[in-house]
């Protein structure tokens, strides 16, 4: 398997999160958020941190904490405090476990802290509630071509089970609407995992170089 830079994703939290949240939170609880990411974008954290710790604090219900903990989560990802953020996250979807986006930015944040399987879980909750969005299911489809490239570095392991879990995501990311370009990238991606290389066939020299991570 070769390495790619467009497949080997490095995921920024923020930009790759879904906008769309299913959850009705209160309204000063989507004030109160609202004004913790005003905060956030003029680089004022300390104020955005309390705003945040405030609207949890005021989530009287499952779609409010949600809501909240997950957008703190979200924002406490792109801090680079992965494990506050893993805390939030894994409350939100606790709390409201309905909603897409945090079960995407706990896959993402785990994927981070070193726990593939536990972000495979997270990301496949969020491919399951977001059954048309290509985000989740590409995020997955990226984390299982990297788990297939690790599983090359160990000579003579059969690493089969992982090529087909990871062909798995990307044949069902094509019967998504996808821009005409990441199209292109995942048929050429599993033209990729055809190959004899890609454990789909047997290789009669020892495996290729691993996907770099």
């Amino acid at each position: 398997m070769r390495s790619s830079s467009w497949i080997v994703v490095a995921c920024v939290v923020a930009s790759c999160a879904s906008t769309q949240h299913p959850a009705e939170p209160a309204p000063d609880v989507r004030g109160e958020v609202r004004d913790a990411e005003t905060a956030e974008k003029a680089r004022q954290h300390d104020v955005a941190r309390t705003k945040y710790e405030r609207a949890i604090t005021d989530a009287k219900d499952p779609e409010s904490a949600g809501y909240a903990r997950g957008r703190y989560g979200e924002t406490l990802a792109t801090w680079g405090d992965y494990k506050a953020a893993l805390t939030q996250l894994e409350a939100s979807v606790a709390a409201y476990p309905n909603d897409p986006a945090p079960w995407h930015d706990l896959g993402v944040v785990r994927e981070h802290e070193g726990d593939s399987p536990g972000a495979i879980i997270a990301l496949d909750h969020a491919v399951a509630l977001a059954k048309t969005d290509w985000r989740p299911r590409l995020a997955i489809a990226a984390l299982r071509w990297k788990l297939a490239g690790h599983c090359f570095k160990q000579p003579g392991r059969d690493c089969s089970h992982e090529v087909a879990a990871t062909k798995a995501e990307y044949e069902a990311m094509l019967q998504l609407d996808l821009p005409e370009r990441l199209r292109t990238k995942v048929s050429w991606a599993l033209d990729q995992l055809a190959l004899p290389r890609a454990g789909t066939a047997p290789a009669p020299e020892p495996a290729a170089p691993p996907l770099t991570p």
